[in-house]
């Protein structure tokens, strides 16, 4: 069915939020409604034609729009709310955490110290035999030292339990740090001799040069190409897929992917004209790799359900890896740390400014990944000197991506150039304690992920997930915005960081929408937008903040029409396992090649391999 205006003079619904229309294809009635728009933030039913809100209003007003092909949906108590907008994942990779042995502590795996992560892993290995038969790798996504009990990484030789035959990677929850054991470490050509790669560490055993197994930052990243060369076109469109309906399990009806090369932004374009994808994906290209590809392909419309939407820089590294760049030395770090030591950098200046100053100039929204203070000092200096230049960039909306560790001037400083900050307030609720008594300390741990600064000043700032380094959680998400508590010791990280509920909501919705210049279509349910609509299990405002993590997404509505929904019995959108065969079957098809230290790799071309290494591998935190 189609809107038919009607004339002048004919019937208006509720003049502030309805249009003039003869039928809906769909209505929503009987349950809460919260329309993300402060002048009428309750509604009672919402329609929907042609895939956009037609009405949103009191039952009554709106069920006038019903006609005989009408659709009335009965939302038997459960929440409607907008669609949520990924302010910051890693779409494309999201399907590695289905492929690998799952690392994760709970809430979302099982692994709380290395006995447990070896077991897991023989576990895995045991369960997919014809792939690590022909593949030729054994992997693991998701420890965390900080959750372990040993409260270190595993060693070369503890992996060696797992296999001396293939190669073993486990790959840390933040994805800039792994450990391989030592057939990894022969193939990759990793020796006591080896030199640490420019902007990485391969960590050595105490008072040796002998690397214990741990690769920290590039020094990792050239272990990636090794995990997926083989996963050919086919299995790289399986990621795509997979990633797109893992997000719209959680609720996300826009997707990011925060973080790619042509290649992958051309997999992922190549998914959508295929009608692969349940969602939009808004695409990020690595600003270092092609300017002349973001230059080209850059768009404000969406082909296919794809678009590129502009730049990625990245200056830095983890937090809880201890890779982000301080302007101090860590509190306690663990590990085989020098004095004093704060990080490093993941890009130098010239490059920053560099890549600055070409967005600014060529009119592109930039995303910069920067976590320690002296990562976004030299951020703000390069964002200064290129408005100082091209005035027009503060229009550009760039965002800072995690800011993890700010000072207070800097938030100011973020303010003035009109940063958007996209924060990631789950960390308190995963490394909340690790932060207080290792990264930072208990005195500037309160202020990691800094919400409330950013609302003090009436600065927008948007909530993610970085996915996959978390699940795209989006109860998750919102309880840690709102409570700050800890998984561990139940503390609450920061009480004046907090915000209320509806604040926490627009940071999932409204306010992404305007980071990715899209207000006027997502967002929030306001006639005209899209109806793309998330359905929770209960009203996150009526509950008690404390249970907003057992929310579920109970479906998920992509312009009218339902892309997910919750499996009968209440089962959380986690426990549903993506189809990860064809990638499987790919990637037992090869072998992979011999990938040096410094990332160069002998015989064969790593490309698409590459491609995924900075795209999603390096994801954030």
């Amino acid at each position: 069915m189609r809107i038919l205006h009607l004339a002048a003079g004919a019937l208006l619904l509720s003049a502030s939020t309805t249009a003039l229309a003869q039928t809906a294809d769909r209505i929503w009635v009987g349950g809460p409604i919260i329309t993300m728009e402060d002048d009428a933030m309750r509604a009672e039913a919402i329609a929907e034609d042609d895939g956009k809100i037609i009405a949103v209003g009191t039952r009554e007003e709106v069920m006038k729009l019903k006609g005989k092909g009408t659709q009335v949906i009965d939302l038997k108590g459960r929440t409607l709310l907008p669609g949520f907008v990924d302010a910051h994942g890693h779409v494309f990779i999201g399907g590695l955490q289905a492929l690998a042995a799952n690392m994760l502590a709970a809430p979302d795996g099982d692994v709380t110290d290395i006995p447990a992560m070896i077991r897991t892993l023989k576990e895995w290995q045991a369960a997919n035999q014809d792939v690590v038969a022909k593949g030729k790798m054994i992997i693991g996504f998701g420890y965390d030292n900080a959750t372990l009990a040993e409260q270190r990484h595993p060693t070369r030789e503890e992996l060696d339990q797992v296999s001396t035959e293939f190669p073993v990677l486990v790959i840390h929850q933040s994805a800039h740090i792994g450990t391989v054991n030592s057939k990894m470490l022969e193939l990759m050509g990793i020796t006591a001799d080896s030199k640490d790669p420019e902007g990485g560490v391969i960590q050595r055993k105490p008072g040796t040069t002998e690397p214990n197994g741990t690769l920290e930052e590039t020094a990792f990243f050239a272990a990636i190409p090794m995990v997926l060369k083989n996963a050919g076109p086919e299995g790289l469109k399986t990621f795509v897929r997979e990633g797109s309906k893992l997000w719209a399990r959680f609720g996300y009806t826009t997707a990011q992917e925060g973080r790619a090369i042509p290649n992958i932004a051309n997999v992922i374009r190549a998914v959508g004209a295929e009608g692969g994808l349940a969602i939009d994906v808004a695409v990020y290209p690595d600003v270092l790799v092609d300017r002349d590809y973001i230059k080209a392909n850059q768009s404000e419309a969406y082909t296919g359900r794809v678009r590129i939407a502009g730049a990625k820089l990245t200056i830095d590294g983890s937090p809880q890896g201890f890779t982000a760049w301080r302007d101090k030395p860590y509190y306690d770090p663990v590990g085989n740390y020098p004095e004093g030591y704060s990080g490093y950098a993941a890009a130098n200046a010239e490059q920053v400014f560099d890549a600055v100053k070409w967005a600014a100039e060529n009119d592109i929204q930039l995303l910069t990944h920067s976590n320690g203070e002296r990562a976004s000092d030299l951020l703000i200096a390069a964002l200064a000197g290129a408005q100082a230049r091209f005035p027009g960039m503060k229009a550009k909306r760039p965002v800072l991506i995690h800011g993890q560790f700010l000072r207070e001037d800097q938030m100011d400083s973020f303010k003035e150039l009109g940063v958007i900050p996209s924060l990631f307030p789950m960390h308190t609720f995963y490394w909340g304690d690790w932060h207080l008594e290792h990264t930072v300390g208990p005195e500037e741990g309160q202020n990691i992920s800094p919400t409330g600064w950013a609302l003090a000043r009436g600065m927008i700032f948007t909530s993610h997930h970085d996915a996959p380094v978390a699940f795209p959680d989006s109860m998750r998400v919102l309880d840690a915005t709102v409570t700050r508590r800890s998984r561990g010791k139940q503390v609450v990280v920061g009480p004046d960081q907090r915000v209320d509920v509806i604040t926490a909501l627009k940071a999932m919705t409204i306010w992404p929408a305007y980071q990715h210049f899209e207000e006027d279509s997502k967002g929030s349910l306001k006639v005209g937008k899209l109806a793309d609509f998330v359905i929770l299990s209960g009203d996150p405002t009526a509950v008690d903040p404390e249970t907003l993590d057992t929310l579920k997404v109970t479906e998920t509505i992509k312009e009218g029409q339902t892309v997910y929904r919750m499996a009968a019995g209440g089962r959380r959108a986690e426990a549903e396992p993506a189809n990860i065969a064809p990638l499987l079957h790919a990637m037992a098809a090869g072998t992979p090649g011999h990938v040096h230290a410094d990332g160069r790799e002998c015989p064969g071309d790593a490309s698409m391999a590459l491609g995924i290494l900075m795209s999603g591998a390096v994801v954030g935190q």
